[in-house]
């Protein structure tokens, strides 16, 4: 069983390397994050992420063909 203060200490240890990890993404990993979540999690068409992340079909198709 967790305990609160166990999670809280879970959070202050894993919060500094999540952040991290976000401040050190570029931006094309970070396109091929969203891309990769928003075609997976919601289904959403290359039309719509491209619509969605305001970028090219093209650069959707080859975001999620690295993924």
């Amino acid at each position: 069983m967790i305990t609160t203060t166990t999670a809280a200490c879970l959070v202050l240890l894993i919060l500094p390397v999540v952040l991290l990890l976000h401040l050190t993404e570029s931006p094309q990993q970070r396109q091929t994050r969203q891309a990769t979540r928003l075609s997976r999690h919601y289904g959403l068409s290359q039309r719509q992420i491209a619509q969605q992340l305001g970028i090219s079909q093209s650069t959707v198709s080859r975001r999620l063909a690295v993924a």
